[in-house]
């Protein structure tokens, strides 16, 4: 097997692939809420799956890099990052909103950074967990709840707790994933991203054409959502996110948890939506927090 790589610098290479990650991801929230007005959530997180998983497996071939072998045992490894990089969190999040606020929720997929600094610090040489780093974390947290509206925290327990666990479970999920692709042997992203897709898009089978068979018709505007879903927050943000996981690291990449709401808002703000001064302290706050986590260091 391969050596596995320590995490190089941060340079302004990851700094720019994170945040196309974080700009692919933040637009996803607006074309979700569109696709599932006439989409169940478990066909579209199907066709978003299967789409992109086609997208990735096809272009890997044209790029001439196999998928490997049936037996390889890094199957194991791309099922592993399909159930908890997509099909479980992708179904725990859709199922939990149907019960309590997208702000709410937010908030608890926030706390991804967290539990990732904790496996990082017992799984991933070189990813060494700091009283700076935590604390850096911990204020970029706060600075999520500003964004997202500290009313939202009004939600918590009560009779959807259930719901809440389910989004926190679905942070656990996205936490284990950057570990796992971090630790997976090396694959190219292109591969690996692929092979995941394939994999979330199997595990996604059954709910998802239990769901089609129930639709009646479907908006030609909710395929183009589901389409546009597929290739840039899931097909082209999972070769970003195996790269940059590969290259620096689990703790760093886990910062676009952070930086993913901000995305998301600045999506909202050019399609007409208003961004007032509380939304432009908490993006100070976050960014005071990502600063920490980076041991004080600017993005270059």
């Amino acid at each position: 097997m391969t050596p596995l790589p320590l995490p190089h610098t941060v340079g302004p290479r990851d700094w720019a692939a994170l945040i196309l990650l974080t700009v692919l991801w933040g637009s996803a929230f607006a074309f979700i809420k569109h696709g599932v007005e006439t989409l169940p959530p478990g066909a579209l997180i199907f066709v978003r799956l299967g789409l992109a998983a086609a997208v990735l497996t096809g272009w890997a071939i044209i790029r001439g890099h196999a998928l490997p072998p049936i037996t390889d045992r890094r199957w194991l490894w791309m099922a592993g990052l399909g159930l908890f990089g997509n099909a479980l969190p992708f179904f725990l999040v859709s199922w939990a909103q149907q019960y309590i606020d997208s702000a709410l929720a937010g908030i608890l997929v926030a706390t991804m950074p967290l539990a990732t600094v904790g496996l990082a610090h017992l799984l991933v040489p070189g990813e060494r967990m700091t009283l700076r780093a935590v604390l850096g974390l911990l204020v970029g947290f706060a600075g999520v709840t500003l964004l997202l509206g500290p009313s939202a925290l009004a939600g918590l327990g009560g009779a959807n707790t259930l719901a809440q666990f389910a989004v926190i479970g679905a942070a656990a999920c996205y936490a284990i994933n950057a570990i796992q692709a971090r630790l997976m042997p090396d694959t190219r992203p292109s591969v690996a991203a692929a092979g995941m897709l394939i994999m979330a898009t199997v595990f996604a089978l059954p709910l998802g054409l239990w769901d089609l068979a129930q639709v009646d018709a479907v908006a030609p505007t909710a395929w183009a959502a589901a389409a546009w879903l597929a290739v840039g927050p899931t097909a082209l943000a999972s070769v970003v996110l195996m790269q940059v996981a590969r290259t620096a690291g689990p703790n760093f990449l886990a910062i676009a948890n952070y930086l993913t709401p901000i995305a998301a808002l600045l999506t909202g703000w050019v399609i007409g939506e208003t961004i007032g001064w509380p939304v432009v302290a908490a993006l100070v706050v976050i960014l005071s927090g990502v600063w920490l986590a980076r041991g004080g260091k600017s993005p270059n």
